[in-house]
């Protein structure tokens, strides 16, 4: 991490002075305000002070606050968050941690890194997007006691179309978030991979609105029972990858003659044992 001044003095703009009372020179950086002041709310909503090992933080020492990158802002003299990357949750963190809303007050901050566990407390703040994330990363843990995936509730806030311009990468799996997914997420269209939505709570019919996504997303590992066969008859964008989720019914005739089945069927082959369409499925289809 780079170096940054203390939070209090973060709050003091002055200039040293000689004793003539003239200018010694430029101020020394110092911490943009606002970014102060989020991550003090940081700091307590993380509850970064109970941090384990190496990783705990001393809220008036910059030195500890591990994952933590800022830059240096010439122009404004300045130092500004632009990345945070917090550590493995089930490792470090402690019970009842959550993600504040004055995230979205870092208006530098390009990186957010997560990793979260059932432990954890509330989901996605919508205010985040406020910010120019270029990466969001928000992966959840799997409890030793437990097998199903855990850490961030809730669903992804419709908010997420305002880093359209700016997200390149964006991996949201192994949660509890689940509900629709945004029709707002197709202004994603700088994305530079797949739309990493896996192993998440999404259950009913898969949404049309994710073929608009440039490289397309996966699903798999999800609850989704009905499929849009929209996918397979209309050649527009990209089918979404739908292994390990309920898929059942009959495919209808117009899907199973055309010639984007024969090419991407493979892409809801595999689903959870007991729904329709299993492996012994496509071998009595074929």
């Amino acid at each position: 991490m780079k170096k940054i001044l203390t939070l209090l003095s973060a709050c003091l703009l002055v200039c040293a002075c000689n004793n003539n009372d003239e200018p010694a020179g430029p101020a020394e950086p110092l911490m943009n305000k606002q970014d102060s002041l989020a991550i003090v709310a940081f700091y307590h909503s993380m509850k970064c002070a109970e941090w384990k090992g190496g990783f705990h933080w001393d809220l008036k020492d910059t030195d500890t606050w591990g994952g933590l990158t800022v830059e240096y802002d010439a122009e404004k003299n300045e130092y500004r968050v632009v990345k945070i990357e917090v550590p493995v949750a089930e490792e470090y963190l402690p019970e009842g941690y959550s993600l504040p809303a004055e995230l979205g007050d870092l208006t530098a901050l390009r990186e957010l890194y997560v990793w979260g566990d059932h432990r954890m407390a509330g989901g996605i703040p919508p205010e985040i997007f406020n910010c120019p994330l270029e990466v969001l990363w928000l992966v959840g843990r799997y409890s030793k006691s437990d097998p199903y995936p855990k850490g961030f509730n809730g669903t992804i806030p419709k908010e997420i179309g305002k880093v359209g311009k700016t997200l390149k990468w964006l991996c949201i799996s192994n949660t509890n978030i689940g509900g629709d997914i945004p029709e707002e997420i197709t202004a994603l269209q700088n994305l530079e991979g797949y739309a990493d939505l896996s192993s998440n709570e999404f259950t009913g019919k898969v949404p049309l609105c994710l073929r608009e996504l440039p490289h397309g997303a996966y699903l798999g590992f999800n609850n989704y029972t009905e499929m849009d066969w929209r996918y397979f008859t209309e050649d527009i964008g990209v089918i979404p990858e739908m292994w390990m989720n309920c898929l059942s019914g009959t495919i209808p005739d117009e899907v199973l003659n055309n010639q984007r089945w024969e090419d991407y069927s493979i892409k809801v082959y595999n689903q959870r044992d007991g729904y329709g369409y299993d492996r012994k499925y496509f071998e009595d289809l074929n």
